[in-house]
């Protein structure tokens, strides 16, 4: 179970799930939070958050073809000042120009609709489409909500089509126009923990502070977030309304070229390295990732119930990466 986390730019609770992948729980203290002061702290989560939306956008674009659950994005990642506790609030505000429940511009991948709009981390949206997004109550403790009534206006806007933005920037009122483009339909959320751990619900992707900051190039997190993905590409983790929890399930309508021998955490192994390859990113930082990821976590050395051990792994996506190559050669699609 991930805990709720009042820092990290998207703050959920996440019920019931069991840890996967590249993400066997282990602790790694010093890839967690920055202890050093507030404003320290919020620098580390806004970095590793910028990274995280990044690699996510290029991963959701590429594969947006394979994805069940599709919809109108501008690949933004957004946070408001009111999701923030108190210690970290006056700090976001003086960085970003936060302003309570407002959405703040936290990334707008090179690329992307927000992007490609002259979005910038900074902006703070106050409207779209003429209608205003509330500020909400400037003095609560940290919460979720009110952000969350705005984002659905955004997303609601722009699923429509095109949305004219009113932002504030640096002071100045501006106004834009961001041109959504189709793209998998799953957030990405980034969990402030000391733990070694990613998770997919069926609805979102989770990764810890700890594991991002533990990947050493943008290749090595596309491998966890392609990992994730790809367990809600191939059905493994579906919502359920009621409780709101992410369960494991087998899919029988999964497609046996995709899932192979049924053991859930080898097919995501394999169809999350295809994922990042279709992204762009290097299957070839796969092996060597997880024989690293063994030498400084001994849990993952051995099989669990679940998992096969790390060299195990490796030397699977070795084949894995062997398979790709060969299609790229042959110029055929780079499809699992």
């Amino acid at each position: 179970m991930i805990r709720r986390f009042r820092a990290s730019f998207v703050v959920l609770a996440l019920v019931g799930l069991s840890a996967c992948g590249s993400p066997q729980a282990g602790s790694h203290p010093s890839l967690g939070l920055d202890p050093d002061g507030p404003e320290q702290r919020l620098n580390t989560l806004t970095a590793l958050d910028e990274r995280v939306a990044r690699v996510a956008w290029r991963l959701s674009e590429a594969n947006v073809d394979l994805c069940p659950v599709v919809r109108q994005s501008a690949g933004w990642a957004l946070h408001s000042a009111g999701q923030y506790s108190p210690e970290l609030r006056p700090f976001s505000e003086q960085r970003f120009g936060l302003d309570g429940d407002q959405p703040g511009v936290l990334a707008a991948p090179a690329g992307s609709p927000a992007d490609r709009a002259g979005l910038r981390p900074g902006d703070r949206v106050i409207s779209v489409n003429a209608r205003p997004l509330a500020v909400g109550d400037r003095r609560r403790a940290a919460q979720y909500e009110g952000l969350a009534a705005n984002l659905a206006l955004l997303d609601a806007a722009l699923a429509a089509g095109p949305a004219t933005l009113e932002v504030i920037r640096d002071g100045q009122t501006l106004h834009t126009r961001v041109t959504p483009v189709r793209a998998c339909g799953y957030d990405v959320q980034l969990n402030p923990s000391d733990e070694l751990n990613a998770r997919a619900d069926g609805r979102r992707l989770f990764i810890s502070t700890a594991l991002a900051g533990f990947a050493q190039s943008d290749d090595e997190l596309a491998l966890i977030l392609g990992h994730e993905l790809a367990h809600n590409v191939l059905g493994h983790r579906s919502w359920a309304e009621t409780g709101g929890e992410g369960r494991t399930v087998v899919d029988p309508n999964c497609d046996p070229r995709l899932c192979g021998d049924g053991n859930h955490e080898r097919q995501a192994d394999r169809v999350g390295l295809y994922l990042m390859a279709r992204a762009g990113y290097d299957p070839s930082a796969a092996a060597p990732f997880w024989r690293r990821f063994a030498a400084s976590n001994w849990r993952v050395r051995y099989p669990s119930l679940a998992h096969a051990s790390a060299g195990v792994r490796a030397t699977r996506l070795e084949a894995v990466q062997a398979e790709i190559e060969a299609k790229r050669a042959a110029g055929q699609p780079i499809r699992p």
